[in-house]
């Protein structure tokens, strides 16, 4: 299951991203829960996923957006440390990077995921990001 979201780009205010995600709801944006390949959807929608600091991406779906994209000397020359977004654009959209945690075998936090999702957001809102297609997320620890 994915999750994709359509964002309004008029709305740059720096409310929290689970605020956010309540006031989505209320200004009718969508946001659709999808069952399925998360590579099947439209190739103009931005990727999201979250990783560690070291970019290991050894399991899950990490494999697949390292097999698929590259790109990990890119993401490592970023220095993008736990609650941030590294950010690669490949064929006109830009694939999230959510480091959540600092090394592969750390589990993330909840603080970690959602300051990694307002930097997506705000990254999305500046770069004019309108779709955005990701996994759901899994049980991050305290």
């Amino acid at each position: 299951m994915f999750l994709k979201k359509h964002l309004n780009s008029g709305n740059s205010d720096s409310v929290s991203w689970l605020a956010a995600l309540m006031k989505i709801q209320k200004e009718a944006e969508c946001i659709t829960y999808v069952k399925g390949d998360l590579f099947a959807c439209p190739k103009t929608d931005s990727l999201a996923h979250c990783i560690s600091e070291d970019c290991r991406m050894g399991a899950g779906i990490a494999v697949h957006f390292k097999k698929k994209f590259g790109g990990v000397q890119e993401l490592l020359n970023q220095q993008k440390k736990s609650g941030e977004v590294a950010v690669l654009k490949r064929d006109g959209r830009y694939i999230y990077y959510l480091i959540t945690k600092k090394r592969a075998s750390h589990k993330p936090t909840y603080e970690n995921l959602q300051k990694s999702l307002e930097a997506m957001k705000s990254h999305c809102l500046k770069n004019g990001v309108t779709d955005l297609s990701m996994p759901r997320q899994g049980n991050p620890g305290p």
